[in-house]
């Protein structure tokens, strides 16, 4: 009878000691996510305090425009005081840049250059390869020269494109562009530049740009600063044009 109570008074202690520990445990953990929700508190009122707010993850320039287009030095025509700027951000070994220029910017010059209500700039965006700098790199050392000539030798590169899969860009070819289309070119200078890629900062710059504005691929156009889907299609960008006049007369 003894050992039977023993075990019986024993049994009793086990439980009450277990009982303890859970009662210990639930109390410890609120005292835990009290102390948690008094920190947050605490954060929310800091943040109150001095007018901040948390942090917002920072847009991608793929899905949100921020940076703005330098047109400093860059090759333009039409006037400098036109209301609207078109850029096109472009490659000279690029297919479709070529069929922009042949078919679209003939009526751009028509409908809004000349007329004086946009102004048209064309930027370097080389992603075709060494060609393409090369290219790019010609006609930045022409600009340089003779800025009036830059559209001359311009239109004939795109005149004289090759084959998009072969490297037909050489300094032969570019050089005997800029000696038709240039005026007293200093061929020595140009040869130099092509040599030494002395016009690499620039380009280098011209595609960071691109990159910045969320430019993806050949010819990208901007309409006062604002990207146009489909800028191949002159209608889409007719309308970009004359959208981009109404705001600026109202």
């Amino acid at each position: 009878m003894s050992n039977k109570k023993d075990q019986s008074s024993s049994a009793d202690n086990n439980q009450e000691r277990m009982r303890k520990q859970r009662r210990i445990v639930v109390v410890s953990s609120l005292l835990v996510l009290v102390l948690i929700a008094s920190i947050f508190v605490m954060i929310f009122k800091d943040q109150m305090a001095n007018g901040t707010k948390p942090e917002k993850k920072q847009a991608t320039h793929r899905t949100e425009q921020k940076v703005a287009i330098n047109y400093q030095g860059q090759p333009f025509t039409g006037s400098s005081n036109a209301p609207v700027r078109i850029v096109e951000f472009a490659d000279y070994r690029c297919p479709y840049c070529k069929l922009f220029e042949e078919s679209v910017v003939p009526r751009l010059q028509k409908d809004y250059i000349q007329t004086n209500k946009a102004s048209f700039y064309y930027m370097n965006y080389t992603i075709l390869g060494p060609g393409s700098v090369l290219a790019a790199n010609a006609s930045e050392e022409v600009y340089h020269q003779n800025p009036k000539a830059f559209w001359s030798f311009h239109t004939a590169l795109f005149n004289a494109q090759g084959d998009e899969k072969k490297e037909w860009v050489t300094k032969a070819l570019l050089t005997r562009i800029a000696q038709k289309t240039v005026p007293s070119l200093d061929i020595k200078a140009f040869e130099n530049a092509l040599d030494t890629e002395s016009h690499k900062n620039q380009i280098n710059s011209d595609n960071q740009m691109a990159e910045d504005l969320g430019v993806q691929g050949t010819p990208t156009v901007f309409v006062n600063g604002k990207m146009i889907k489909n800028g191949l299609d002159y209608d889409v960008l007719r309308d970009a044009i004359n959208q981009a006049l109404k705001k600026q007369n109202h």
